[in-house]
């Protein structure tokens, strides 16, 4: 599983090569509403039960992060993220 960036509780990581493309910044930070919502325990088991359980592609996490950054990337329309994670987890 090859991966450009990760997040830790609330600061997240990227490839130097990769770090000046917002999209990215946008999915991490997606990941950083997840670990408020969630907390850190319950982060980590769901994630890694997400990713054995469906893959890294498929899994909800993930497919969640992926939507919005599509959406911000796309130029979508303002709205409150953290709202939105917080019905989809």
């Amino acid at each position: 599983m090859d991966v450009d960036g990760i997040t830790y509780k609330n600061t997240y990581y990227l490839l130097p090569q990769i770090a000046s493309g917002l999209r990215l910044h946008f999915h991490e930070l997606v990941h950083v509403a997840q670990w408020a919502q969630l907390g850190a325990v319950a982060f980590i088991e769901r994630y890694i039960s997400e990713i054995q359980t469906f893959g890294y592609e498929s899994a909800p996490l993930e497919k969640i992060a992926y939507a919005l950054d599509s959406f911000f990337s796309n130029g979508g329309e303002k709205f409150d993220i953290t709202s939105y994670i917080a019905q989809k987890i």
